[in-house]
């Protein structure tokens, strides 16, 4: 876990300004997105999203008279489950651990070994909040295009997971285009702020606040996680550690600190839908491409509502001979004493709405979010988790779209899932939660870096691809062999490594699979027990033939002559005698 030591900070003379300026910096440049936000949070989904800074829990309205339908929203929590069904379902294994040398890699003690380190981190995984959280960010980058979470060290799970949505949250990024920093300003009770860093680190108010049992009022705080440039690459204190971690209440004293502490590796995950260019540091999505869509929808359900309403019930007119107030309810009674023939009540003007029409376009509009959504695709992989679907059944019926998403699905690899591994690795590695390596595969592979596959369900309906062709071109062949009994155009094909290359795209355990040393060693003492039972069958069969042999000629000598025996028969046939 990360440490700190907040009175060494204030001797050592630590300026906080620098914090301070970065933080704002990247407050500054989030607020350029936050018009867009705002209006993606209220018209999609209406429970995501916090751009402003008023103290948490004091209550939350959405905006049913703008938003009636949710159609959207029941799209984004399709999409949710979608990928986390296809991406990283807590039900099955999705990701494999290898190394760069693939020679190596196909050696089956280290084949053994990372399958057994998968096999633990998916145990790990799936004992914390990983998933629940995972659910939570496939929302936010559908709604907003990024979404962020803390992957953090805990006694109890090993990792603790912790979702930050839209607004709650400022990046930035380094030159590589990857996220390396993350500011949050976000508020905590007094009580909570003394239990987390101590009463020793906090201001003179909030110690007083806590000595008086004052601790349930509110205190700003800022955190700003960064990569640690003065860091001595060696050292092992905080101070030196990759990235560094700061906390100051707002509006404390000058350089003081609630804690100082340093993480080996980012700890927090941002991954973006997609990015136009690599300067953007926040993401686009899906919510961005449907949001006039989605306006749209509500203004045709609010005019459908109202053309149904004038139709059922129209705005009414009445004259001067009208007694009374105009009762409009069911059965209801409006008295006049004018006997003309249109006096009393009637109704201002009448209409006749195409209401079927209006459904048809209506649909058309669902439509076009439903396709934007990747519905189809995603529902599919949420009826995958309650039925026999597999992964050639996606990519035989959702290729397409299956391919539209490859580059998010990509990305979403790239920035959330391989730094999460990396990440999960690292902590049970330090804990001694991981398999130890034996003298061989230390010098083997012994401080050689990790390769993560992905063996999920699009990650097999991707390769499914490939593997179709295998499977064609091999039937293709056999189909041949068949049909023209020459097996010689067999030669064309290394089975062995065809077998291994399917083997690896779906994702079988080392464990089912001998590598090529044991493969070749079996043929090697089968050809061995084929010949020795060969040569044992051959001496069979002189032996054999040596005791026929001896037995007829010993039949021979005791046949007698002239008894027109079977000897009398072969003598006539060589003279030409009669017997």
């Amino acid at each position: 876990m990360p440490t700190s030591d907040a009175q060494m900070n204030m001797k050592q003379g630590v300026k906080r300004e620098p914090f301070e300026k970065r933080l704002n910096y990247m407050k500054t440049e989030f607020a350029k997105w936050v018009p867009g936000l705002t209006e993606l949070s209220l018209y999609l989904n209406p429970t995501r999203g916090r751009f402003n800074s008023g103290i948490p829990n004091s209550g939350a309205k959405i905006d049913h008279t703008t938003v009636i339908d949710s159609h959207a929203r029941r799209r984004i929590r399709d999409l949710a489950s979608g990928m986390i069904s296809g991406s990283t379902s807590p039900s099955r294994p999705w990701f494999k651990l290898g190394l760069p040398d693939k020679d190596l890699e196909q050696y089956k003690p280290v084949r053994e070994y990372l399958d057994e380190c998968a096999r633990r981190m998916h145990a790990t995984l799936a004992d914390s909040n990983a998933y629940e959280s995972l659910h939570v960010a496939y929302e936010e980058i559908a709604t907003f295009g990024t979404s962020s979470m803390f992957i953090l060290e805990d006694y109890r799970d090993t990792i603790r997971f912790r979702n930050f949505t839209a607004g709650e949250y400022f990046l930035s990024i380094g030159p590589d285009g990857r996220v390396n920093g993350i500011g949050r300003q976000f508020w905590a009770q007094v009580g909570a702020l003394v239990s987390e860093f101590g009463i020793d680190n906090v201001s003179p108010s909030i110690k007083s606040a806590y000595e008086t049992n004052s601790t349930q009022g509110w205190i700003k705080v800022n955190h700003l996680i960064e990569v640690n440039d003065t860091r001595i690459p060696g050292f092992l204190d905080f101070r030196n550690m990759p990235y560094r971690s700061v906390y100051w209440e707002e509006g404390s004293s000058t350089d003081t600190f609630l804690r100082r502490s340093g993480f080996e590796e980012f700890p927090c995950v941002a991954p973006r839908w997609s990015t136009t260019s690599a300067t953007d540091i926040y993401g686009y999505a899906p919510g961005w491409d449907v949001l006039g869509d989605d306006k749209m929808l509500q203004t045709m359900q609010i005019q459908k509502l109202m053309a149904l309403d004038k139709a059922i019930n129209p705005p009414m007119q009445a004259d001067s001979s009208v007694q009374g107030s105009v009762n409009t309810l069911p059965g209801g009674v409006t008295r006049f004493s004018a006997l003309l023939p249109n006096a009393g009540l009637k109704p201002a003007y009448q209409i006749a709405p195409d209401i079927n029409a209006m459904r048809e376009d209506i649909l058309e509009v669902k439509k076009a979010l439903d396709d934007s959504f990747f519905n189809d695709l995603f529902r599919m992989m949420i009826e995958m988790e309650r039925s026999n679907v597999t992964a050639t059944e996606i990519a035989e019926k959702q290729s397409e779209k299956l391919n539209m998403l490859s580059p998010v699905i990509a990305k979403l690899n790239n920035e959330q899932n391989n730094p999460m591994i990396d990440r999960v690795f690292n902590i049970m590695n330090r804990n001694g939660q991981l398999p130890e390596l034996s003298e061989e595969l230390e010098e083997l592979i012994g401080g050689m870096p990790m390769k993560v596959t992905y063996v999920s369900i699009f990650a097999q309906a991707q390769k499914m691809i490939g593997i179709t062709a295998i499977e064609q071109n091999l039937g293709f062949g056999l189909n041949i062999a068949g049909k023209t009994g020459d097996a010689s155009v067999l030669d064309n094909y290394d089975l062995d490594e065809t077998i291994r290359i399917y083997a690896d795209s779906i994702g079988v355990p080392a464990k089912t699979m001998n590598d090529v040393i044991i493969v070749t060693q079996k043929r090697k003492e089968r050809a061995e027990a084929a010949a020795k039972q060969a040569q044992a069958d051959a001496m069979t069969q002189m032996i054999e033939g040596a005791a026929k042999g001896a037995k007829a000629a010993k039949d021979l000598g005791t046949t007698p002559v002239g008894a027109n025996s079977a000897l009398d028969a072969t003598m006539a046939g060589i003279t030409g005698a009669q017997p």
